[in-house]
């Protein structure tokens, strides 16, 4: 039985909180302003990072176009999607929709011919969706028509939507990864999404009122800033470098557990038993699509490398 990575598991405790962190920020801070003073802050740290162990931040010309547009998807559309729909949706709920990051990583591969097609693949992504559609409309009142409903649908298809704007990042950056390290290909792909974080930031960022912050404020959005969007994504890659795939990505399925678990016990967030169900039911689609759960000797794909579940 594989051991449980300790970097990895600070990693997930991160991205697992940083759903409830949000919750907790928005009501005093837009998630526009959110997404906006994260980026800076992130930015300043992961540059800061790379000139502390001489890592080369110069685009390679041959690699810019490429780049660019995997941080226009991952920092730019992803943060707006994502931002907006947690403020909609449920913390747990959020997360779990979110899960499904590697299906749409799988599907978009397999569609461009990067990746063989799978029958494996298919099968785990139609059950994973499954285990998604019985979370969403398993809840209370989710076929009730109300303005609570209609947001938490919205909320539910913005993140629907996010995971496809990440895993499209996912695509474009994974030629350029075999040439450059994954802390400076991170650092230099932020510049993509700076215009979407301007345009949709800049207004909600200066007009925040600061002091309406109290101390439980400022660590969540430390939380969000630096634990989830630096120390996470450190910790990430220092967690997968001596690991298989495989034991990788038993780790991220902590991160809708992690979520749940959190929201519960601070946000009284509750799931129905449908909705248990169907978090079981996802976590399943997901085995099998990533090779946990083998159908046959050839499916799967346990042995890639993983992409992390970003929140």
């Amino acid at each position: 039985m594989p051991r449980p990575n300790p970097f990895l598991l600070i990693t997930m405790l991160f991205w697992g909180f940083n759903f409830v962190s949000m919750k907790i920020v928005f009501p005093v801070m837009a998630p526009a302003a959110v997404v906006f003073w994260r980026y800076f802050l992130m930015g300043g740290v992961l540059i800061g990072l790379c000139l502390l162990t001489r890592q080369s931040l110069r685009i390679p010309g041959e690699h810019r176009n490429a780049i660019l547009m995997t941080g226009f998807c991952s920092m730019g559309i992803y943060m707006v999607l994502f931002f907006e729909g947690v403020k909609r949706a449920p913390a747990g709920e959020s997360a779990i929709i979110l899960a499904t990051n590697p299906i749409m990583v799988g599907v978009m591969s397999m569609v461009l011919g990067r990746e063989p097609k799978s029958l494996a693949r298919v099968l785990g992504s139609v059950v994973a969706l499954t285990g998604v559609a019985l979370v969403v409309l398993g809840r209370p009142g989710a076929l009730v028509v109300s303005k609570e409903t209609q947001d938490r649908l919205i909320g539910d298809l913005l993140l629907f939507l996010s995971a496809i704007s990440w895993a499209a990042s996912v695509i474009l950056a994974k030629p350029v990864s075999t040439h450059i390290k994954p802390l400076p290909l991170f650092t230099m792909s932020m510049l993509g999404g700076l215009p979407v974080v301007l345009i949709y930031g800049w207004s909600a960022a200066t007009s925040t009122q600061w002091s309406s912050f109290t101390a439980w404020h400022w660590i969540n959005l430390a939380q969000i800033a630096f634990g989830s969007g630096v120390i996470a994504m450190v910790f990430y890659y220092k967690g997968v470098a001596d690991l298989p795939a495989s034991v990788a990505s038993l780790h991220q399925f902590l991160v809708p557990v992690l979520t749940t678990l959190f929201a519960a016990l601070l946000l009284r967030e509750s799931l129905a038993w449908v909705q248990a169900i169907g978090v079981l039911v996802l976590l399943v689609g997901l085995s099998v699509n990533v090779g946990l759960i083998r159908t046959n000797k050839k499916s799967g794909s346990g042995d890639q490398n993983p992409e992390p579940l970003r929140s």
